[in-house]
């Protein structure tokens, strides 16, 4: 299971930080329903919570260990090999 670990409060553009202000609590956890990965900006949906944030507030971890997820391509469609 995916995980975000809600670590960056200063990170993105005002709204993300709003977004995140007004629905998180810094350094909890929080299981990723969704990934949407577009070639210049990256979303997650949180478990239990409306909206999207933007990736660049969090840290990613799956099984408890750290995970890049933009070089991963189970949540990188760019890096998926076409057949």
């Amino acid at each position: 299971m995916l995980q975000a670990k809600y670590t960056k409060p200063n990170a993105g553009y005002d709204g993300d930080q709003k977004m995140c202000r007004e629905n998180l609590t810094l350094g909890e956890s929080y299981e990723v329903t969704y990934v949407s990965m577009g070639q210049s900006h990256t979303n997650i949906y949180l478990k239990g919570i409306e909206g999207c944030f933007n990736t660049v507030n969090f840290d990613f971890y799956e099984d408890g260990k750290p995970i890049n997820i933009f070089r991963d391509p189970r949540y990188n469609p760019y890096l998926r090999r076409i057949i």
